[in-house]
């Protein structure tokens, strides 16, 4: 099950809390054009415990089609280790990838392995999102673990 973007265009106020879903949706949508979405990568948005999202946007390009546990562990770890000063703080985690099309096996391989490491490392991940050229969409618990 996929949620994608639909509606208005997002709030271009980044200091708006996101609050539900498709707020998460529409500011991925908002942040990540179309050149980003041309990418094999994996962006990590930062949000405090009221849902603002923090000053910072991390990329990591150039991922295998298929993901590699040390990279995720790290990930994890790393998105643990960044909002440990931020009480009730969380990540939302966007895979990004060439190629039109909704959720593929490799978005879902990625996803549950992600899942799966963040549970392990108690990194709190607030959502797993997928971005192409046809849209932004959520990665539900079926797909993602």
């Amino acid at each position: 099950m996929t949620t994608a973007t639909a509606g208005p265009a997002p709030d271009s106020d980044l200091a708006a809390p996101l609050r539900t879903t498709s707020d998460v949706l529409h500011r991925v949508d908002l942040l990540l054009g179309e050149p980003a979405r041309q990418l094999r990568s994996i962006v990590l948005l930062f949000l405090d415990g009221e849902g603002r999202q923090l000053p910072v946007v991390v990329p990591i390009d150039d991922l295998p089609e298929r993901p590699d546990p040390l990279l995720i562990g790290n990930l994890c770890w790393t998105i643990g280790e960044a909002l440990t000063q931020y009480p009730g703080g969380s990540a939302v985690v966007v895979l990004t990838r060439p190629a039109a099309g909704q959720v593929s096996d490799a978005d879902r391989c990625w996803a549950r392995n992600i899942s799966r490491s963040a549970r392990e490392r108690g990194a709190p991940i607030r959502m797993l999102c997928l971005a192409t050229s046809s849209g932004v969409f959520r990665l539900t618990p079926d797909e993602a673990g």
